[in-house]
């Protein structure tokens, strides 16, 4: 597997983004360069401003350093040229400040990461609250945005103390993963991983959240991740895996959407509207997919440079509308 090693894609020397290799990929601690070990090792606040200092320093003050994907956005957000290409390096230097978050869960002690926590705010606060007082089953709904390991690290440790975490996915665990769940142990939540890939895994899934884990299952995936169904997202006829509600239905859970976003001095964790699946069929699937797509695109505008999907973004689009594109 890749060392981490100094960026060119994003356009800084501190680490590697997702495209080229990071964090999760790496086997050892000694793969890991001694001053990004020492750069992850910092306070938040600190850590995060010299993050940026040098992002500054080797995107010549934001001449260059971008993913390439200003097209993209100044068609999908109808943005200018020059907003295009600011949002298109912002997206990359977040895209890296995620990648730096991972490396502090790995190399800052217990009592440093409590430390971080308290710059984890909460917007929608009595939701997280009521849900929690309930006793029933909760299914956490976020984005792939920001700092949100760690901001759904800190929700579950202040909102729902001596509860489990299962975060579904769809791909088996990487090294790293294994000792960041470790981590996370050690600061107070019970962390794993677990690959939903057939019935018996979903069984599993149903298991656990009935026995009182806080299901963590991201909502802004593309269809090939299963469930797919036709949604309205940023003004475009998209696609959007739903498979929440099925979920959702069998556990009798409530369902809370979150996003994360983050700053240089901390992460805020936005809860949105949360919501129950109260019958079976299309009507109330589309209800829900309403709500999901509603929040997605919510979280999306409110700070798209932090939206880690930019870069898989045709992979939303209706196969329908994609083929004719891709014929002209």
């Amino acid at each position: 597997m890749p060392a981490l090693t100094s960026i060119r894609c994003a356009g800084t020397a501190l680490l590697t983004c997702r495209k080229a290799g990071c964090v999760r990929d790496v086997v050892t601690m000694d793969e890991i360069p001694a001053l990004h070990r020492r750069i992850a090792s910092l306070p938040l606040a600190a850590r995060r401003h010299a993050l940026r200092a040098s992002w500054l320093v080797k995107t010549g003050f934001g001449r260059h350093g971008g993913f390439g994907l200003d097209t993209t956005l100044c068609k999908t957000l109808r943005l200018g040229n020059r907003e295009s290409r600011r949002l298109d390096r912002e997206i990359a230097f977040h895209d890296t400040l995620t990648e730096l978050e991972w490396l502090s869960l790995l190399v800052r002690s217990t009592d440093e990461l409590i430390a971080d926590a308290r710059h984890v705010s909460t917007e929608g606060e009595a939701t997280l609250a009521r849900a929690a007082a309930s006793g029933a089953p909760v299914i956490l709904a976020p984005l792939h945005m920001g700092n949100y390991v760690f901001g759904l690290a800190a929700t579950m440790r202040t909102y729902f103390p001596g509860r489990r975490m299962l975060i579904l996915r769809a791909r088996d665990d990487h090294e790293a993963d294994t000792r960041v769940m470790e981590r996370i142990r050690e600061i107070g939540t019970e962390m794993r991983f677990l690959q939903v890939s057939d019935k018996a895994s979903y069984a599993e899934a149903v298991r656990f959240v009935r026995q009182g884990a806080v299901v963590i299952y991201f909502i802004d995936l593309p269809p090939s991740y299963g469930g797919p169904v036709d949604v309205n997202l940023l003004g475009q006829p998209m696609q959007l895996a739903l498979g929440i509600d099925s979920l959702a239905r069998v556990a009798n859970a409530t369902v809370v959407p979150l996003s994360v976003t983050s700053s240089l001095i901390g992460d805020t964790v936005h809860v949105g509207r949360a919501f129950e699946v109260v019958d079976v069929g299309r009507a109330e699937r589309m209800r829900i997919a309403g709500l999901v797509s509603r929040h997605v695109e919510g979280a999306i505008l409110r700070a798209p440079g932090q939206w880690h999907l930019w870069p898989r973004l045709d992979e939303f689009v209706p196969v329908s509308i994609a083929a004719p594109e891709a014929a002209e």
